[in-house]
């Protein structure tokens, strides 16, 4: 199941929120469990309304960067899941970590010293890599349990890393009119997607396709 949505008329719906099997964390005002079958928490991060960009999360746990105020650490500790807060300069975590429940793409931008810590809340084994020449792997890439997407120009290497570290099918892609930063356009987990609205039904078909929702 699916549904294309906004927020506030922003097509980059994956800025505001991020779903795992297991909860769904997001600024918007509607849940959503209808699509993802997952409970849904709204929260801000850094009083910012950016919950999908400041965070990585599979269904084991949630990597926070060090803006997260203790309000919000209360509302993380509802959900149920092991926590992070990543002592690193970075705080766009979501564009710096791609996971799932098989494996996780850590970026080169990541001290190695957090890797282990990434590692023992996301009870998966990581790997620090870039991808389609960039360390913004997260936001060249998007990944379910289910399948992966893409960046339009990810060459065979590219591929191969997530199929081996994530153990699922990838296939390139694009959101909302021909975007190559597929994360920005895509919240979903193993039971639904909701995509952005500006989405043509070209790159829809890939998406539902490789997600198999």
């Amino acid at each position: 199941m699916y549904k294309l949505i906004d927020f506030y008329g922003d097509a980059n719906i994956g800025f505001y929120g991020k779903a795992s099997d297991k909860i769904f964390i997001s600024a918007f005002d509607k849940d959503f469990s209808e699509i993802l079958k997952v409970p849904s928490f709204k929260i801000s991060i850094g009083n910012m309304e950016f919950a999908g960009l400041l965070t990585a999360m599979n269904s084991n746990g949630i990597i926070l960067p060090f803006i997260v105020k203790e309000e919000e650490i209360r509302k993380i500790k509802e959900t149920g899941l092991d926590f992070l807060i990543l002592k690193e300069r970075f705080t766009a975590l979501g564009n710096l970590i791609l996971a799932n429940d098989k494996g996780a793409i850590v970026s080169e931008l990541i001290s190695k010293k957090s890797l282990k810590q990434i590692e023992d809340v996301l009870k998966v084994e990581v790997v620090q890599s870039s991808l389609v020449n960039s360390k913004i792997i997260g936001s060249v890439a998007f990944a379910t349990n289910k399948g992966a997407i893409l960046h339009r120009d990810a060459k065979e290497e590219d591929i191969k890393i997530v199929k081996e570290v994530l153990k699922v099918n990838v296939e390139s892609g694009s959101v909302n009119l021909g975007s190559p930063f597929v994360s920005s356009g895509i919240i979903a987990n193993s039971y639904g997607a909701l995509i952005g609205n500006k989405t043509s039904g070209y790159e829809l078909d890939i998406i539902l396709r490789i997600l198999s929702v």
